[in-house]
């Protein structure tokens, strides 16, 4: 890092836009374990909206100030962070207003589910401000509908599929009486600080809440959905048939893999990877005595009784397990690892058909763990031989250690401990599936053959989003070639994001590669990883940026 001092007024305004951004996002700011903002839901009113892209192009127009070469390294990196993540944010408003909080994986209805699970639940403080946010979801609603009817006027719809799954996960959670809701678990088992007169108070409140606030609300959600959404919502599953559709997905490749490539390079280079990961994993099937196709290999895995599972508590104590394998061999690989743990918990059953494994990062304050939430659905349907390559992504050393080391990092700026690129983030957690075998979790053909598996979906990924939404492909014809019904619909409801972490990984085996080869015996795969993770997420430019200095530093 350069000896040149910090500059105190960027650093100033850097704070100043943090605090300004929670504020904005109080539910972001609850995953962080910033309570302060815990009893109230973003303001997606059209005043509010207008009000935070007032703040955001102040913000922009402040950092116009600095000039990057008066700063030292770090300021300029976040300098350039900070403007970059201002001028996407702005570009993609009306996409995150209109479209893509309308998904069922982490919609604007699973966003109130997914908050209230991770909302602290110790004193009687925190109980008032779950209260106060359950109060406040008929307001949320009312906004939000009036916010989609804006893009419903501008044509900017999700397709009539995504939104059938979405009146169906509103229906199951309507459906739920207050004892067997989610969002009212806290009130079933009170902590000891909180006491018996308040445990009353607090269960009955809930309760009347939940009656006669969320639910009236919450049909209301499903209704519009039902009678006024979907039947403007468009026919067409392709982002290209958006207004400017063509933009739209340009917009959403860049927003997603930080880089410029077109949807014509990335589909030819989803392809070519196909056909490598397919040959390696052909070689592993002859290695193993099988005289058939890939596929053949495949089929005869899944209809082997003792590769499945046989129930949900089997799942999770097997990756349980794995996870506890990795632990004690990180150290070989890796100089710093987070001080956050990371849990194993099942997806909820009332959006666990729709949704994808996924992982939930610990609060900055270290007060609630990082957790893997595992897609349980259909133990029966579930191989083995993929999961550890599923664990090394989710935990350890994929998303929890990448992310949770970020939030450790003293030296930087609030703002870029929480700082995102998918690309990054998700190529970084690809890529730790690729050291299972130095981690000893891949110990067998197999599991060897499951990383390939996992890796070839991503790799599928980039010619099935590609094709949906710049190559006019179907809904059947993109199944047909992926083999998944919900990670397809998924792409159709969130365009882009599957193009990040096969790109993202690339990229880093990549700049691997090159510092292999530059440094010869003196390249030690710790330092490596800590030329990758020191400066926390960053798009695909700067992490090589950062790579090639610290080559020519060990040079």
């Amino acid at each position: 890092m350069s000896a040149q001092p910090a500059d105190e007024r960027l650093h100033a305004l850097f704070d100043e836009y943090h605090e300004a951004y929670l504020r904005e996002n109080p539910e972001e700011a609850t995953s962080l374990g910033r309570n302060e903002h815990n009893d109230r839901w973003r303001d997606w009113s059209q005043s509010g909206r207008g009000r935070w892209l007032a703040a955001m192009r102040g913000f922009l127009s402040r950092l116009d100030a600095f000039q990057p070469d008066a700063l030292n390294e770090q300021d300029r990196i976040g300098l350039q962070l900070l403007k970059g993540k201002l001028e996407r944010e702005i570009a993609g408003l009306p996409y995150e207003v209109y479209l893509t909080r309308v998904n069922q994986l982490f919609g604007m209805h699973t966003v109130v589910y997914l908050t209230v699970r991770e909302m602290p639940a110790r004193t009687a403080a925190d109980y008032e401000n779950i209260l106060a946010r359950l109060r406040a979801v008929p307001r949320y609603v009312e906004h939000n509908i009036a916010a989609l009817r804006e893009g419903m006027q501008k044509g900017i719809v999700q397709p009539k599929l995504v939104v059938d799954r979405i009146v169906k996960q509103l229906r199951a959670q309507a459906a739920q009486p207050p004892g067997e809701s989610s969002l009212l678990a806290a009130f079933r088992k009170f902590p000891e600080a909180v006491g018996a007169a308040d445990r009353r108070r607090f269960s009955g409140e809930a309760e009347r809440i939940y009656e006669q606030d969320f639910l009236p609300a919450w049909e209301k959600l499903r209704k519009f959905f039902a009678e006024e959404y979907l039947p403007k919502a468009r026919a067409a599953i392709a982002a290209a048939a958006l207004p400017e559709g063509q933009n739209a997905y340009k917009f959403f490749i860049a927003y997603h893999t930080t880089t410029d490539l077109t949807a014509a390079q990335i589909h030819e280079i989803g392809k070519r990877e196909v056909e490598r990961i397919e040959r390696e994993m052909a070689a592993i099937a002859r290695e193993v005595g099988f005289e058939g196709t890939v596929a053949e290999f495949e089929e005869s895995l899944r209809s082997s009784p003792r590769r499945l599972f046989s129930s949900k508590e089997e799942m999770l104590v097997y990756h349980r397990d794995i996870a506890m394998r990795v632990q004690p061999e990180l150290p070989r690989l890796f100089s710093k690892l987070p001080r956050m743990p990371v849990g194993i918990r099942p997806i909820p059953a009332d959006r666990e058909a729709e949704s994808a494994s996924n992982y939930n990062s610990p609060a900055a304050d270290g007060s609630r763990p990082g957790w893997f939430n595992l897609k349980t659905y259909r133990p029966e349907t579930e191989t083995k031989y993929d999961k550890a390559a599923l664990v090394l992504h989710e935990t350890n050393p994929g998303h929890h250690l990448q992310i949770a080391l970020q939030l450790e990092l003293a030296a930087l700026p609030e703002f870029r401990k929480i700082y995102r690129a998918t690309a990054y983030t998700e190529g970084w957690a690809l890529y730790a599936e690729s050291l299972g075998g130095e981690l000893g979790v891949y110990d067998d053909p197999y599991s060897r053959f499951g990383a390939l598996d996992s890796e070839r979906f991503r790799a599928r990924r980039l010619v099935v989003d590609t094709g949906i939404h710049a190559f006019g492909w179907n809904r059947e014809q993109a199944i047909e070639y992926l083999g998944d019904v919900s990670e397809v619909e998924r792409y159709i409801a969130w365009p882009g994001q599957a193009l990040a972490y096969k790109m993202g990984q690339l990229k880093i085996l990549e700049l691997k590669a090159k510092a292999r080869e530059r440094l010869g015996g003196r390249f030690d795969i710790r330092e490596f990883h800590d030329a990758v993770l020191r400066n926390g997420a960053l798009p695909l430019d700067l992490l090589e940026a950062q790579v090639e200095r610290y080559i020519a530093g060990r040079r």
